[in-house]
């Protein structure tokens, strides 16, 4: 993981972190947010490298100095990957890189309390310590409360790097004690090379699930085996094939759907997807997701209406939101079928 080219598709935020330890200029709190598996894990983590690295010491590098290289360019401040320090953290097994994470649904007040009396000691040999506060959002308020506390009295050579989905999601009074740092959604082509460079999948369906993936190379990685195309496959053709004429077929494909909460959630964001694309090959063909599908898309493209499609787009947001507030799954699944089949002959 050298340098922080490793971050994948995230410029901006790479070329902030260069800056900061360039300048020598390290901020105590940053907040990193994006969607999951943007990188800002990844992120975090060689943010900390670079502020231990042994290249990036004093007396090594012109860690404080302003001046860009020799080419004119700026100086890559990043970790080198190969020191002492580096490879601890990347084993982790470095005695001042702490990392938080939710214990069940939320980060507790204990686990906050624990920190404080951890970072009361000075570290024990990384010239800035970090701590990694995974999920931030998730802290309920007396966890919150506690955090504040310690971003109040930051302690010394100690730096604390927040991830969480959305800025909004965090306590304000929180948010406003850290730099605050925007991790984008990775493109459709990176996420497709990594999946062909670390999973060895095929072009073709790289492209597929890097499309459905929305931009989360984690999504990517969980949607990339070809059980979950057959199963896209035997959606769209199941939908595609049924009418209301045929109520115990719609019923059986209901049965089926709302068999597991989190496929059944799966199987929406498929068929929306679906229907996205027969909205859209009309007019940008070539942006389609599913474009192994697209002589099936423009066929259902013919024969739907943009009311029909909006219809349906309105059909699973109410299925999706019934089915996140624990209502029941089989009638979920009856209302939600009949209703997409409603036109169909």
């Amino acid at each position: 993981m050298p340098g922080f080219e490793s971050i994948t598709d995230q410029i901006r935020p790479a070329l902030i972190l260069n800056t900061f330890i360039g300048k020598g200029a390290i901020p105590h709190a940053l907040l990193f947010t994006g969607m999951e598996g943007v990188g800002k894990q990844a992120a975090a983590k060689a943010f900390a490298m670079a502020c231990n690295c042994l290249r990036n010491s004093p007396d090594e590098s012109p860690v404080n100095s302003k001046k860009p290289g020799s080419s004119g360019k700026p100086e890559n401040y990043g970790p080198c990957g190969v020191c002492g320090s580096c490879r601890k953290i990347l084993s982790n097994s470095h005695p001042d890189i702490i990392e938080i994470k939710p214990s069940g649904p939320f980060i507790r007040i204990s686990q906050i309390r624990d920190l404080c009396e951890l970072l009361a000691f000075k570290p024990y040999e990384a010239r800035i310590r970090t701590v990694i506060i995974s999920d931030a959002q998730t802290m309920n308020a007396a966890a919150g409360n506690a955090l504040l506390k310690l971003l109040e009295e930051p302690p010394e050579r100690t730096i604390l790097i927040l991830t969480a989905t959305e800025k909004s999601d965090i306590i304000p009074t929180i948010a406003s004690r850290c730099q605050h740092i925007r991790f984008n959604p990775v493109s459709r082509k990176r996420l497709a090379e990594m999946l062909v460079e670390s999973q060895g999948i095929e072009p073709a369906d790289a492209c597929i699930f890097a499309a459905m993936a929305n931009g989360s190379y984690n999504r990517a990685l969980a949607l990339s085996d070809k059980g979950r195309l057959k199963k896209r496959d035997w959606l769209v053709n199941k939908i595609e094939s049924l009418s209301l004429k045929e109520t115990g077929e719609c019923m059986a494909f209901a049965e089926r759907l709302s068999r597991e909460k989190e496929d059944f959630l799966e199987s929406l964001e498929t068929l929306k997807i679906w229907y996205r694309d027969i909205a859209i090959f009309k007019y940008c063909p070539e942006r389609i997701v599913y474009s192994d599908l697209s002589d099936k898309t423009k066929a259902a493209s013919a024969r739907r209406t943009e009311k029909d499609l909006l219809s349906k787009f309105n059909e699973i947001r109410i299925a999706r939101k019934n089915i996140l507030a624990n209502a029941n799954l089989r009638l979920t699944a009856e209302t939600l079928v009949l209703r997409l089949v409603q036109n169909q002959m």
